[in-house]
């Protein structure tokens, strides 16, 4: 019998170049304030939480 060629398995595949390219960094806010903060970045232009997120960080760190 011939084996079944593999499927191609995105979320491997994503996970995978996020392992390599990536560091994971959590935070925890209090319940509700996520979206609080979520609301803000969108206010401020940002295209997601992690963009503003990494703003403020690298904003603090200079």
């Amino acid at each position: 019998m011939a084996e079944k060629e593999k499927a191609f398995d995105a979320t491997k595949y994503k996970n995978d170049f996020q392992k390599e390219k990536y560091d994971r960094i959590i935070v925890n806010v209090p319940k509700g304030r996520k979206e609080v903060i979520n609301e803000y970045a969108k206010e401020q232009g940002y295209k997601s939480l992690n963009a503003f997120v990494v703003d403020a960080i690298n904003d603090k760190m200079n």
